[in-house]
């Protein structure tokens, strides 16, 4: 019989803590130790994932997503992840699906349509992108907003858009945000 510690919630929980104070190899073993109990978790695979990417280990961090997603493909924020390594590796096809994706589960996260815009502006396609970082700005809080807008700015820049370059940049200074 397992003990609390033992348990695959609880050492995910631990190795989060690990994760959290920069420990991430002593966190990737507390993950494997509750993988060695639950191979299936997903929750485990993706935040393995995290500490990989963390360490710079991308094709680590994309195998445990590949298992994350493999048990749970209606997770927004594994495909997210996936997209942002995959775009990280070069996989740009690839990352833009993820992110596809992961915007048809879950239309309201600022955050993953953020990262389809980057995708897109790193890749020249400055009106996809400002239509990503346009919806992006539209939901995420003022708080959470400052670099999209920064990235927004800098796509309308791109597009030679002055007047919404501008206001951006009159949001941008009105939040503090340099």
């Amino acid at each position: 019989m397992l003990n609390h510690s033992d348990s695959p919630a609880f050492l995910n929980t631990n190795a989060i803590i690990l994760a959290s104070e920069g420990k991430h190899k002593e966190a990737i073993s507390c993950f494997f130790q509750g993988l060695r109990l639950d191979p299936e978790n997903p929750t485990l695979w993706y935040n393995l994932a995290l500490s990989y990417r963390a360490i710079g280990e991308l094709s680590k961090a994309k195998e445990a997503l590949i298992n994350s997603i493999e048990f749970d493909s209606s997770d927004p924020d594994a495909l997210d992840s996936m997209g942002v390594i995959l775009h990280e590796i070069g996989e740009d096809l690839s990352a833009e699906f993820c992110f596809k994706k992961a915007v048809g589960i879950n239309p309201d996260n600022g955050r993953i349509w953020n990262n389809l815009g980057v995708l897109y502006f790193d890749r020249k396609n400055y009106k996809e992108a400002a239509r990503s970082f346009e919806t992006a700005v539209s939901l995420l809080e003022e708080d959470d907003a400052g670099d999209t807008l920064i990235n927004l700015r800098d796509t309308y820049n791109e597009l030679g858009e002055t007047e919404k370059e501008n206001k951006c940049d009159m949001l941008i200074r009105k939040l503090g945000i340099s």
